[in-house]
């Protein structure tokens, strides 16, 4: 096995070393930190949800609650806001959603999932954070982040619709009936905004990414290693072929082979010298025995 042989494979077993380390340190890094954008994801998002609901309920409710429509506006609902803007979201975004559901809703599309309900009924508890994230799946089986925040009842307006079907609009009974989404109370947490984040994109993107740092990797290290090779090739192997060659020919009584070019900034000037001055001190012993 040739020196340059021994040398390349040496540099090759510590590269794949180094990936083999390497590798899963990124998909590590890569996926902490897609999970850490999934969740700076789900709340502005969560923000976006709580300004629109805001919005709706304080400029357009009382407004569309004002008109004489026989058909009642489900524009005035909050809720209502907060779903299509989910939807509009989900047009672009697939796997992304914000969703307002209750317990009991008025509008039986606002039901929960067993999986919400699972996040509103924790979220109805004394000792409840703020909000709650969990990892969950989608409809395809891919991992979905879920940040769920609680809605409850904290002003007069909600409970105009949703406390007693006597004094609810009678449009809005007319709509959904007097069955469903009555009995709220004050402080009352009767559902979540549940933002949906699909966490499973963001880390097939990160392993895009592993993949594109290996591929970016290899080939920096073809390049180094086709450099060394170079190196070696310019500044070691061929003055040492020419150094055999020449020395081969002393050996075999070939004077007049050329003597060996000394580079005083090569680390072979020092074999070069001992080479030069051995070939001359055959010289003189050849020429005392001619003589």
């Amino acid at each position: 096995m040739t020196l340059r042989l021994k040398l390349n494979l040496t540099l090759v077993t510590g590269f794949l070393i180094t990936l083999a380390v390497l590798v899963p340190l990124l998909r590590s890094t890569l996926s902490q930190a897609a999970y850490d954008a999934a969740i700076s994801q789900a709340q502005l998002l969560n923000q976006v949800s709580q300004i629109t609901e805001q919005y709706n309920e304080k400029e357009i409710t009382p407004q569309l609650l004002q008109s004489t429509s026989i058909d009642f506006p489900p524009q005035s609902v909050p809720f209502y806001a907060v779903s299509h803007l989910g939807a509009l979201l989900r047009q672009d975004h697939a796997g992304l959603n914000i969703r307002a559901t209750a317990l009991n809703p008025t509008n039986p599309a606002d039901a929960p999932t067993p999986v919400e309900k699972n996040l509103i009924e924790r979220l109805r508890s004394p000792s409840a954070p703020a909000m709650l994230l969990s990892n969950s799946t989608d409809s395809t089986g891919k991992p979905t982040l879920l940040l769920a925040t609680p809605i409850r009842v904290t002003n007069s307006g909600c409970l105009t619709c949703h406390s007693d079907p006597a004094v609810a609009p009678g449009t809005m009974i007319d709509t959904y009936g007097s069955q469903n989404g009555f009995g709220w109370k004050p402080g009352e947490t009767v559902g979540a905004s549940i933002i949906s984040i699909p966490v499973g994109a963001l880390q097939a993107e990160a392993t895009g990414k592993i993949w594109k740092i290996i591929l970016c990797l290899s080939a920096l290290f073809l390049i180094i290693l086709a450099v060394i090779n170079i190196i070696i090739e310019i500044a070691f192997l061929r003055p040492l072929h020419e150094m055999s060659a020449i020395t081969g020919r002393v050996s075999r009584g070939d004077m007049t082979a050329p003597e060996l070019a000394i580079n005083d900034h090569n680390e072979l000037a020092p074999l070069a010298s001992a080479f030069t001055r051995l070939r001359r001190s055959l010289e003189s012993a050849f020429s005392m025995l001619d003589e």
